[in-house]
C-alpha cells in the first residue's frame, strides 16, 4: 500500500513530466497498436493469397496424363496435383454459364485437359511454371503469380517498415518512462538517502518508482486501446465494404492484440522503473 500511495503521489510531484511521458507513450501506443493491426490483416491476407495461387498446365491432345501426373508429383516443389479433364473442364464451364449448354451440344468440345498444382512455397511458381512449360504434351502454361508475388514483395517492404516503426515507439516509449522516473528519484534524493540509512530494504525503494512506471503505461495503453479499437473498426468497416473478400480481423482478434499491448505496457513500466530506481542504488551504494 506504501509503494503504491508513493507511486500515485509521485505523479502529481512533476505533472508536467508525467503528463509528457503519458503523451507520449499514448501516442506511441495507439500507432504501435494500428501498426501491428495492420501488419497482422496484411498477413493474413498474403496467406489468403497464398493459399489461394494455382498452377495451370493445359495439355495437348493425346497426352499421357499418367505420365505427366507421376512426374509433375516428384517435383519437391509441388504440395498438390490434380488433373481436370475436358469433360469435368466443359461441366463446370456450363454450370457457371448456363447459356453455354446449347452451344456445347453443337461443336465438340475444344477445352483441353489440364494439371492444377498447389506449390508448398508460393516463391517457386515462376521457376515450377518454366518446367512446366518445357515438359513434352503440355502446351501452355497460367498462373496469377506475377500479382502474387508482387504482393509478397510489397509485403515483405511493409511489413520491414512496420517492424522498425514498432521497434522506435518502443524505445521512445521506455526511455520517456526511464526519464520520468529519474526525475522522481531525483526530487526524493534526500528522502530516499535517509530511508536507506535508517534500514529500508532494497524492496522498499523500488517499488514505488517501479509501481510508477507501470502506472504510466498501463494508464497510456489503456487511452491508447480506447483510441485504437475504435479507430481500427472504422477503418476495418470501411475497407470491408470497398473490397469485400478481403479477410479482415475480427473482435477475437482485437482482443488478443490488446492483451498483447498491456502486457508489453506492463513490461515497459516495470523495467523502466526498475532499471532507473536500481541505477540510482548503485550511485548511493558506489
Amino acid at each position: 500500500m506504501y509503494a503504491f500511495r508513493e507511486a500515485v503521489l509521485a505523479l502529481f510531484r512533476h505533472p508536467v513530466s508525467s503528463l509528457a511521458t503519458l503523451t507520449t507513450a499514448t501516442v506511441s501506443f495507439t500507432l504501435l497498436f494500428i501498426a501491428g493491426m495492420a501488419l497482422w490483416n496484411l498477413d493474413r491476407a498474403i496467406g489468403a493469397a497464398e493459399g489461394e495461387l494455382e498452377v495451370a498446365a493445359f495439355l495437348a491432345p493425346g497426352t499421357i496424363t499418367s505420365v505427366l501426373l507421376d512426374e509433375v508429383r516428384g517435383w519437391p516443389e509441388v504440395a498438390e496435383v490434380r488433373l481436370i479433364d475436358k469433360t469435368q473442364a466443359l461441366k463446370t464451364l456450363i454450370e457457371a454459364y448456363p447459356y453455354l449448354r446449347e452451344a456445347s451440344e453443337l461443336v465438340a468440345n475444344p477445352l483441353p485437359d489440364t494439371l492444377i498444382l498447389r506449390l508448398k512455397n508460393p516463391q517457386a511458381v515462376s521457376e515450377v511454371a518454366r518446367r512446366l512449360a518445357n515438359l513434352a504434351g503440355v502446351d501452355d502454361v497460367e498462373y496469377g503469380g506475377a500479382f502474387t508475388l508482387k504482393l509478397l514483395q510489397i509485403s515483405r517492404t511493409v511489413r520491414s517498415g512496420a517492424i522498425a516503426l514498432i521497434l522506435l515507439l518502443i524505445l521512445n516509449t521506455f526511455f520517456s518512462v526511464m526519464g520520468t522516473i529519474r526525475l522522481s528519484i531525483e526530487n526524493r534524493r534526500d528522502e530516499l538517502e535517509v530511508m536507506q540509512l535508517v534500514g529500508a530494504t532494497r524492496g522498499m525503494v523500488l517499488a514505488p518508482f517501479v509501481l510508477e512506471g507501470l502506472l504510466l503505461t498501463l494508464v497510456a495503453a489503456l487511452v491508447s486501446l480506447a483510441v485504437g479499437i475504435l479507430a481500427y473498426r472504422y477503418l476495418s468497416q470501411n475497407l470491408q465494404a470497398l473490397f469485400p473478400f478481403l479477410p479482415i480481423l475480427g473482435p477475437s482478434d482485437l482482443l488478443i492484440a490488446a492483451e498483447a499491448l498491456l502486457a508489453l505496457a506492463a513490461f515497459l513500466g516495470v523495467v523502466g522503473g526498475w532499471l532507473s530506481s536500481r541505477a540510482h542504488l548503485k550511485e548511493v551504494e558506489g
